[in-house]
């Protein structure tokens, strides 16, 4: 896991006339986990759609070399970065399987011959089933009637579906019991070493995405004002508690 594969360099952005990001900057390496930590309203979902290209930003975003700002939604998919939004934006009326093969969508113009391509596709719902075991016993049913954890595991499969290079998670744990939290993270490790995906997660809940991760870097009102290893800034009982809310006692199991 060495090397830098994204590459953030003072980036801006921001929503209209409203500025959020102040020239953030940091890199992870291919493989790595990356944590994106802060109290709310500090830009964290502001970094997932920038690298994205949801909002626009300006600076530099590069994916191993190649510079993502400026692209659409769309043309940032293309070059395998698949971004899991906040409230999971599971298609309701689709039925499990059908959402997992719109995930793969963008595939299909990527010089395949169809035959190929179909065979591709099966090799990887398989593949997201033996991840969530609970999609293939909910694969014709529709999204919606799906229980808040069954459509997060739908959410992140989808964007499995993708073979992304680069995963942007944003609030996975968002509105989910803490079993269903702990297997969801569980599983993002698991297809990080299984598949060497590089993953860039926003999570409220520090303490998951630190022991999951390589690296994290602290957000506070759009600039990053701590960035380390992860045991490193879990290990620093006064960063844990300023910036990250987690007490001496949660972090002591007790």
């Amino acid at each position: 896991m060495t090397g830098a594969f994204l590459e953030v360099s003072d980036l801006h952005a921001g929503y209209g006339q409203a500025r959020v990001l102040h020239g953030i900057g940091f890199s992870v390496g291919r493989g790595e986990i990356c944590a994106i930590l802060g109290p709310n309203g500090a830009g964290k979902t502001t970094t997932l759609r920038a690298l994205s290209g949801m909002v626009k930003g300006r600076g530099s975003v590069t994916l191993d070399g190649v510079q993502l700002l400026g692209r659409l939604p769309e043309q940032t998919a293309r070059l395998g970065v698949a971004h899991v939004p906040q409230g999971r934006g599971t298609f309701n009326d689709l039925t499990v399987e059908e959402n997992l093969r719109v995930g793969a969508y963008l595939r299909h113009r990527r010089g395949r011959r169809a035959r190929s391509e179909r065979v591709a596709v099966a090799a990887d719902l398989e593949r997201v089933y033996g991840y969530f075991p609970k999609l293939r016993e909910r694969s014709r049913q529709a999204a919606g009637s799906l229980s808040g954890g069954e459509q997060q595991m739908l959410a992140i499969g989808r964007a499995l579906m993708l073979r992304p290079a680069l995963l942007l998670l944003d609030e996975p744990s968002l509105g989910l019991a803490p079993l269903v939290t702990r297997e969801l993270f569980r599983i993002v490790r698991t297809v990080n070493e299984e598949e060497r995906t590089t993953v860039v997660v926003v999570e409220q809940n520090a303490q998951l995405a630190l022991d999951i991760a390589h690296q994290a870097h602290v957000l506070e009102s759009g600039r990053l004002v701590l960035s380390g290893p992860a045991d490193q800034i879990r290990q620093d009982g006064q960063v844990a508690e300023v910036y990250l809310g987690i007490s001496v006692q949660a972090r002591k199991g007790g």
